[in-house]
């Protein structure tokens, strides 16, 4: 850890050509905005209104990205399919049933404050600035996707800019329907009581001994009663088949990209600065400066604001939450009508339109969308007479995140930070703080409501009236702390407090991810960023983000330990000291393109053997399926509590090891491992039993069986990577796709941070050419490297390998 900082933050001379010549003025009051772009391609905003620096963002952004910006905006409108064809009707159905109205949309722009109205038209006109240049000189500027797709860039009206920034979250985040078709599977093979039992037992409203962001004593908000189980005969009709209503509700594409922040406070760092580390998805990146801005840092593609990053006093991270911000409501539709729905004692019309998509290569299709008063249809069961709608907190408060990314980067105090920003998000996230005065500090925000008692919240509820929503979550009522005593916090879309209702996608328990965040954070005593960047390092390798059910092994230590003592069997003894051999970190520190640890290769495979044995008999595979396409499962923390016992927080109800003595059953899953891993290693050593590294594929039609690809990583076909002009392909490390990390002091004003996608501008000409800044951090994420970003005037300046002024007069409004 002596290494010096030149030596850690990898750079590069990469020469990037100037911008387009400077705007033409657009009248009498023009105001000129100043892009400077680092080696990196960074952008760099300067200008002295609100306005004009959201003007250049809008610009910035649209040059380096408009192809993922016209996906995005395709995808937010319902037509990508248009675009990539029927792979992506099922997300356009799910958009155009959610997607707001042009009435609504601008309904909540004019509630806006004018500033805010001004920074969004203000972006709106920098991306169409963009986009007026590249259709004016389409032979060099035209991105390659858009004639691949066969469209021509277009500019982009207010309202498909505020239907981008209002689809966040774009999920439909309801699981209820699949507890429900669970506990409806377990009903029909036991009966009330037994199924009950073994719903509680896999699908718990709140497991006691998951980890928590805040710890015990440092909530400053009042506790809240934890909801109980509740078994109610209008959750749980006896002849409702809802396999075909669960499945409607599928995500159609896999869920990646949650966030992770680690704060460490000033007593734990050597410089007596709060130090913050964050891993999220991938977005652009974007220095803004004037009209109050001072804040550097990552941002979703086309929103312009940084998301999170270094501001003008403090540093501000973010992490998707994972409290219950919504339901699931169970129409009960009128038998003459399927529109129509009884709703506090008389039958209620539906909204309802029929919808016609445009697929590429393919005959348009036709699809209904409905909205009752709760929200969107999202599933029919027509047969029974159901439909089932979701009703969000967020609707009605959708722009306001967009505006509280904004203040939370332009905030002057902690104060700002949460009155201006926090309180203002409408999405459920978690915010952590940290200041050049030494404050650490988190917030779960968003709008949280207050769920009506009588029902179970992990099933549909029925939306006949009598079990509304009373109320939200006021900010002083939502979990939160400052300066926690262990001087410390880890949040990973973790659970906010020990009282906190966890949403149904939050399948949270003692094996859950942020075990070695916490155990490094907790030991670590004079840190430094190198050391953040090690931690960095390690919790990439521990493989937390791509396949969530992975859980360090010496969870599982003492009943390994004790199945090794008891069996007489040599490769049961072998095979167990292996697997406490194993740290549970996937490394090759030798370069053989193995994974260093035996070990590794039994755990991982005894993960996915030992629920099959323990649960297998009971409930089928409905251990696994009951996780099929959450985010976040559950599976390694179910499997302890069972061999935990009486010990466990909330031990079983059901025996699941059937009478028989837990080490027995241990002894069996290992033998059960072995045999299973024998197989891939026929005639070799349990030494040589060292699993091929997982390699992370650019272009996915690439892969081959020595160099496999992790099952939960969803395939990619990066356009740099099918034209060779990046890397195809590199040894996976586990990691998230933005990495950002910070000390906050004022003689320490720069994020350090790389980009998974490879580049900051992703543009490729229409001859197929690239760039210079589009996949030159590929690799560098890939081996943990971070570049500087200064928020330094001078140094900016002095360092810009390009600048562009552009001329900005806001319309008439």
């Amino acid at each position: 850890m002596r290494r010096s900082t030149a030596a850690l933050f990898w750079s590069s001379a990469a020469f990037l050509a100037s911008a387009a010549p400077a705007a033409l003025a657009q009248g009498s009051a023009a105001e000129k905005v100043t892009i400077y772009r680092d080696s990196f391609g960074v952008p760099h905003v300067e200008g002295e209104t609100s306005d004009a620096v959201m003007f250049g963002a809008g610009y910035a952004i649209a040059h380096d990205r408009l192809a993922a910006m016209e996906l995005a905006r395709h995808n937010t409108q319902g037509r990508r399919a248009e675009l990539v064809g029927a792979s992506a009707l099922d997300t356009d159905k799910m958009m155009r049933g959610r997607k707001l109205s042009d009435t609504e949309l601008m309904t909540r722009y004019r509630a806006l404050a004018p500033e805010h109205r001004k920074m969004i038209r203000g972006m709106v006109d920098g991306i169409n600035k963009r986009i007026d240049e590249v259709n004016a000189d389409p032979e060099n500027l035209t991105p390659l996707e858009f004639i691949r797709w066969g469209i021509k860039p277009t500019r982009w009206t207010l309202t498909e800019y505020l239907a981008l920034i209002t689809a966040a979250p774009l999920g439909r985040d309801t699981y209820e329907i699949r507890n429900l078709e669970f506990l409806k599977a377990m009903t029909d093979r036991y009966g009330a009581a037994k199924a009950w039992q073994i719903f509680n037992d896999v699908v718990p409203i709140s497991d006691p001994d998951s980890p928590t962001t805040i710890p015990a004593g440092d909530d400053r908000a009042p506790a809240r009663p934890v909801p109980v189980p509740v078994q109610s005969a209008t959750q749980l009709p006896k002849s409702r088949d809802v396999a075909s209503a669960a499945e409607q509700t599928a995500p159609p594409l896999p869920a990646k990209g949650a966030s992770r922040c680690l704060v460490i406070g000033p007593q734990k760092s050597a410089s007596g600065n709060v130090l913050m580390l964050e891993a999220t998805a991938d977005g652009p990146e974007i220095h803004l400066q004037g009209g109050g801005f001072d804040n550097a840092g990552f941002g979703s593609t086309g929103w312009g604001v940084p998301t999170m990053g270094r501001g003008a006093q403090h540093g501000w991270l973010l992490v998707s939450g994972s409290s219950e911000a919504g339901t699931t409501f169970a129409e009960k539709l009128n038998p003459k009508n399927r529109y129509e729905y009884w709703y506090k004692g008389a039958w209620k019309k539906m909204e309802h339109r029929t919808e016609t998509f445009r697929v590429k290569d393919a005959a348009p299709v036709t699809h209904d969308v409905a909205w009752t008063i709760h929200g969107p249809v999202i599933a029919w069961d027509v047969e029974n007479g159901t439909a089932y709608s979701q009703q969000m907190g967020v609707h009605g408060r959708e722009l306001d995140t967009w505006i509280a990314f904004a203040e939370m980067g332009r905030a002057k105090s902690l104060t700002e930070f949460k009155e201006k920003g926090v309180d203002r998000l409408g999405w459920n996230l978690g915010a952590c703080y940290g200041g050049e005065d030494g404050t650490i500090a988190y917030f779960e925000a968003g709008a949280l409501p207050k769920k009506a008692a009588g029902v179970d919240p992990r099933l549909p509820t029925p939306g006949t009236g009598e079990y509304e929503w009373t109320g939200f979550l006021t900010p002083a009522e939502k979990p939160q702390m400052i300066n926690p005593r262990q001087q410390y916090f880890m949040s990973w879309n973790s659970k906010a407090t020990g009282w906190s209702q966890e949403g149904d996608n939050a399948r949270i328990g003692a094996t859950f991810r942020t075990w070695l965040g916490d155990r490094l954070a907790k030991d670590g005593q004079s840190l430094t960023l190198l050391d953040m960047r090690e931690f960095n390092g390690k919790i990439f390798n521990a493989l937390g983000a791509v396949d969530r059910n992975q859980a360090a092994p010496d969870f599982f230590a003492p009943y390994i330990r004790k199945a090794i003592e008891a069996s007489d069997d040599g490769e049961v003894k072998r095979a167990g000291e292996y697997m406490l051999g194993f740290n549970g970190l996937y490394q090759d520190r030798d370069g053989d393109q193995r994974y260093d640890n035996p070990g590794l290769t039994l755990y991982r495979t005894w993960l996915q053997v030992a629920p099959q044995i323990v649960f297998g008999d009971d409930m089928g595979d409905w251990w696994k399926k009951i996780d099929a396409d959450r985010y976040l499962t559950y599976q390694s923390s179910l499997l302890l509590r069972a061999f935990q016992g009486d010990a466990a927080g909330a031990p079983l109800a059901v025996d699941y090891f059937g009478g028989r003595d837990r080490t027995a059953v241990m002894i069996d899953t290992i033998k059960a491992t072995l045999a299973e891993v024998k197989t891939r290693f026929p005639g070799k050593d349990m030494a040589e039993w060292k699993q091929p590294i997982f390699w992370k594929y650019f272009d996915a039609s690439l892969e081959t069986p020595d160099r496999p690809q992790m099952a939960e990583d969803a395939p990619e076909r990066r356009l740099s990577a099918v034209l060779r002009l990046g890397p195809k392909m590199a040894p996976h490390n586990g990691g998230e796709s933005w990495v950002g990390l910070m000390e906050i002091a004022r003689d320490r004003r720069a994020l350090y941070s790389v980009i998974d996608a490879g580049g900051q501008n992703l543009f490729i000409d229409p001859k197929g050419q690239g760039n210079p800044n589009l996949a030159d951090q590929t690799l560098m994420h890939e081996t943990n490297e971070l570049k500087k970003i200064t928020l330094v005037p001078d140094e900016i300046r002095r360092t810009a390998k390009s600048s562009v002024t552009l001329e900005y007069s806001p319309p008439a409004r």
